[in-house]
Order: structure tokens, then sequence, then C-alpha cells
């Protein structure tokens, strides 16, 4: 493997995942999962598409489909259930960023999906949905749901938690996700964390740190030879790698806010629950059993992974049997913006 190969060099990953019914519309913003991953996927030449930072669109005015920090739904609720105007100018007003999200994903040559149960998110399906009809991998992260997560959630009485899972606030410890996404995303393309769930992100050493605690949850046991020994050419290849030299510091050192936003963004550092904040996911920390950053870098560093296939043939006896087999992942058609190729265009396989 050549260690100064990048094959996610010049390639385009669009950001999906939940942006309403979240904590803090500007903590998303600018500490959230997309801000955290952002300054790696650019180290690793990847241009980012992100819903927070819609790009100017040409000819239609430069604020066509941005989104803000501050929710626009105030304005419909007065009367949406009996103002037919109303509802009317609610879908022409959120078809501008609907518009813009399926562009990027169309866009985009893959995705990176943050998934949690306990969040509504119709957008994330749509757009997770449209990039697989076009045969575009996405990367699936499903993180796990606990009460203990929530403080407040883990003081109540039992009988008070079985109304709470009545009325769908379930846990879900393993952070297992809908039966669909087995089938539309792919398990090989499922993980329970980003690899950063269990470190201080607001730390000045957060990326170096980040780095070596992905790479060594993701090494495998002496017995399992051949995944060892592609472990060991990705971690020389992420040691080599050039681009991750410049990942120094916090989350925050690479926030860039606009003025207005910015001292919103202040504000919000101020307030008690933001400044006892440690770690990322419920400010508690949990190690990814599947971190989804090391699968990131043993794309990068030119390994195609596996996916099982199912199908269906025909027995001796003449009846139908299920069988599954492995095999390239042939989403992950990369094409190279260079006439010439990237390197002499071959990859390395498991």
């Amino acid at each position: 493997m050549s260690c100064g190969a990048n094959i996610l060099e010049g390639t385009r990953c669009y950001l999906s995942g939940p942006m309403d019914f979240v904590g803090s519309r500007v903590v998303e913003k600018f500490l959230g999962w997309r801000a955290i991953l952002a300054p790696i996927l650019r180290a690793l030449g990847v241009t980012v598409l992100d819903p927070w930072n819609k790009p100017r669109i040409r000819g239609l005015g430069g604020d066509y489909g941005q989104e803000g920090v501050l929710p626009s739904r105030a304005r419909y609720e007065e009367d949406f259930w009996t103002n037919p105007a109303t509802r009317a100018r609610f879908e022409k007003d959120f078809w501008e960023t609907v518009h813009i999200d399926c562009r990027m994903t169309d866009v985009s040559d893959f995705l990176i999906s943050f998934v949690p149960t306990n969040i509504y998110s119709v957008g994330t399906v749509h757009e997770i949905v449209l990039a697989r009809s076009q045969l575009k991998p996405v990367l699936f992260v499903s993180p796990p749901v606990k009460y203990e997560f929530f403080p407040e959630l883990a003081r109540i009485d039992e009988r008070t938690r079985d109304l709470l899972r009545f009325y769908g606030l379930r846990e879900n410890p393993e952070g297992i996700p809908s039966q669909w996404y087995g089938n539309i995303v792919g398990g090989h393309n499922m993980f329970d964390g980003f690899g950063w769930e269990g470190l201080k992100f607001k730390a000045g050493d957060f990326y170096s740190t980040l780095i070596s605690e992905v790479l060594e949850i993701a090494e495998p046991s002496e017995d399992r030879e051949q995944e060892r020994k592609i472990w060991q050419d990705v971690v020389e290849w992420v040691h080599e790698f050039k681009g991750f030299r410049k990942l120094r510091g916090s989350v925050l050192d690479f926030v860039r806010a606009e003025k207005g936003e910015y001292e919103l963004l202040m504000k919000e550092l101020e307030e008690p629950r933001e400044r006892q904040r440690r770690y990322f996911w419920h400010n508690r920390a949990y190690r990814a059993r599947r971190p989804m950053l090391y699968q990131l870098f043993l794309i990068a560093s030119g390994y195609i992974p596996p996916k099982i296939n199912v199908v269906n043939r025909l027995t001796p006896q003449g009846g139908v049997e299920m069988v599954t087999y492995e095999s390239v992942d042939d989403d992950w058609l990369l094409i190279s913006t260079d006439p010439h190729g990237m390197d002499d265009g071959s990859i390395n396989q498991p």
C-alpha cells in the first residue's frame, strides 16, 4: 500500500442528520457532530456539504434556502391547522431548504448520516433513501440511547418510565437501528459511534487524541490475522498522512461563525449546562465498539470494504434457498477529477 495515496481526496461528502428536535440549534451547528467531523474530512481533502452551511446558489439570490440557528416554526403556530394559506406558505418557505439538501445529496459521492433513534427526523431518511437509490454509500451512525444519559430521566421511578415508553421515549442500549436500514444502508456501513464519544471534545489535544483512540478501539485480536494485517496498514497510513498533522486543538478552534451567530454562540457557551458539558453525546462518555472514523480511514487508505449480498437460488431438488455471500462494495465508485486517474488506479482489497 502506498502511504501517500488517499482515494477520498477530491470527493464530496454530504452530512445528513437531524437539525430540528435537538436541544439547541446553536450548539448543534457549531459544536455538533458535523462541526467535529468537518475538520477531519477537510484534512482528507474531502469537500464537506453541510446543511448548516449551505452553498450559495447561482442566480437564485444569496439567501436561497439558507437555514439559521433560530427556528422559524413560531410564525406558523398561530393558525397552522385552521388556515390553508398558512400551510401553503409553510410548504413554499421550506421548499428552498429541501431543494438544496436534495441537490447536495445528488452531487455528493457518499453520505455520513447520524441517526439516533430518540430524535425525530424525516429529512434524514429522505436523504439516505435518495442516496441509496443513486447507489451512493452511506456511513450510518446509530448511538446507544439510555436513560442514564439523561440525568433527569435517570432519577424517575419505574412506573413513570413505563409511561414514557408508552409515549415513544424508549431506551435503545445497543443503538440498533430500524431493521429497514439493514437492507437500505447495509450492515457493513453501520456504526455505534464516531469514535470521539469518550473524549473531552473541548480539550486542547482533542483531535490528536481522537485519532489514537479510534485506532486503538479498532485493533483486532491476535487470532484475526487478516484483519490485523489490514489494521496495521491503516495505522501506518494514518501516521504518515500529512493532512492529519494540521489537526491540532479542540473543536472550538475550528468554529467559524458569522457576526450575528457568534454572539448567540458565546451566550450559549456561558449557559451552565454548556459550561459543564465535556462529552459529545448527552455529556456521557462511552466507547464505541465499532467507530465510524476507522472505516473512513480504512477507505481513504485504499481498502474498499466488503458487503453482504443476499440471493435466492434453486436447490438440486427444485426448492429455493437463501444464500449470502461477500463481495467488494462497488457502491464506492469514486470518480477521479484527475484526467490521468489517481496513482496507478489500483486499490487494496482485504
